[in-house]
């Protein structure tokens, strides 16, 4: 017998299963974090190219690339000039906001995000801004719930969000076609939800500046907070943008306030938002708003919106004033070439203007046999008033009070 083989062969050295499967999540996790960074790197929201409805009537309809050439006939396309090209770095979405049980929406925004420029403008519309279109009339606090509505009794079989996505979509729809901005996607959130996300960033600090109190046992709604610097939970928050008793405008002045409170919350998220409250945050807006916006493209703004400064945050009111029609209802009724210089000033994602033949073609916005809503609506320009978040968090807002 061969004596080499009484000699002992050494053991393979073999590493413990929990070491190895320690060392595959490790890598698993290090692809996944490249992965992400990659992606956020990369990645941009695609949006809509083609020419904007509003302009269909004076752009060649079968050039749609933005590019002012035909592949198949070149001989009536319009000169490169003439042709409206979007900008794919700038985007506009349609916020809104409403009780948990009612279908009017108390809060209205178009929001528009320029990525190029980290610039970011919120046009807030009062709820009580007067409207002719799709065979209604009246505030337009109520577009959401006619659009939902109309849905219903075409299709009784959708479901409750499906009704509320047909509500928004409508609602999109039409102001673009009237306003002629490109929206590009919409959000609502109702009242329980607000509070959710607020209490969730840990409330927002903010100055109250007035005493706020107000009794509405008919809304559930009582109001009461005290002057002064405090954080705001989410049952607070809510008090504070829903209150408008105490100002001499009303809704305007209501509107006002939640410019101070959007500059609070602003500056909450860009300075306390952690990697503990994102997962937190995460899941109230999933549970709790209501969106066409891929969750994609919802983190790549998301990322985008954290490096905005301050002083590239511009907020504005719809231009208009209010007005009492023949009925004693009180409206807001919009001024027609303010509203036009902001549009093409903040929220225009084409290269060229939008003209005056071009806006609101049905003059949606005014009453014409009313002579004092059309007297404000055809009335020359005068300035919009536009603020910026850095110059509100700084000095506030002067809104009138009883």
């Amino acid at each position: 017998m061969n004596p080499q083989m009484n000699k002992r062969r050494p053991k393979k050295h073999r590493l413990p299963a929990w070491k190895i499967a320690l060392i595959v999540l490790t890598v698993a996790i290090f692809l996944t974090i490249a992965g992400v960074a990659a992606f956020l790197e990369i990645y941009r929201p695609s949006v809509d190219t083609d020419v904007p409805p509003f302009v269909v009537d004076t752009v060649d309809h079968a050039d749609m690339t933005g590019t002012g050439t035909n592949s198949d006939d070149t001989s009536d396309s319009p000169p490169a000039e003439n042709v409206y090209v979007r900008d794919t770095e700038i985007v506009n979405f349609l916020v809104m906001g409403r009780d948990k049980d009612a279908w009017n929406t108390d809060v209205m925004m178009i929001v528009n995000f320029n990525m190029r420029e980290g610039s970011l403008s919120v046009l807030q519309i009062p709820r009580d801004t007067y409207t002719e279109m799709d065979g209604m009339h009246g505030r337009l606090n109520t577009m959401m719930k006619i659009k939902r509505n109309a849905a219903y009794y075409e299709d009784k079989s959708l479901s409750q969000s499906e009704l509320l996505r047909a509500g928004m979509q409508g609602t999109v729809e039409a102001l673009e076609r009237s306003l002629c901005i490109q929206i590009d996607g919409y959000a609502i959130v109702n009242l329980e939800g607000f509070r959710n996300i607020i209490d969730v960033i840990g409330g927002v600090y903010m100055d109250v500046p007035y005493e706020m109190h107000y009794d509405d046992p008919d809304q559930d709604l009582y109001i009461h907070l005290s002057k002064g610097p405090k954080r705001l939970d989410g049952k607070e928050a809510e008090m504070f943008v829903r209150y408008r008793s105490g100002f001499i405008q009303g809704d305007i002045g209501r509107v006002n306030a939640q410019k101070i409170f959007l500059t609070a919350l602003f500056k909450q998220l860009k300075t306390n938002l952690t990697l503990t409250t994102v997962p937190q945050l995460a899941e109230q807006v999933i549970k709790y708003v209501t969106t066409d916006v891929p969750l994609a493209d919802v983190i790549i703004y998301a990322k985008e919106l954290l490096g905005v400064d301050m002083g590239n945050v511009s907020m504005m009111t719809l231009p208009g004033t209010d007005c009492r029609a023949s009925s004693g209802a009180w409206y807001y009724i919009m001024n027609r070439a303010d509203t036009l210089d902001v549009i093409n000033n903040y929220f225009n994602v084409y290269n060229l203007p939008v003209t005056d033949d071009m806006f609101d073609p049905f003059c949606a916005f005014t009453d014409e046999d009313s002579m004092a809503f059309s007297k404000i609506y055809y009335a020359e320009s005068t300035g919009a008033v536009v603020e910026t978040a850095d110059k509100i968090d700084e000095d506030g807002l002067n809104i009138p009070t009883y």
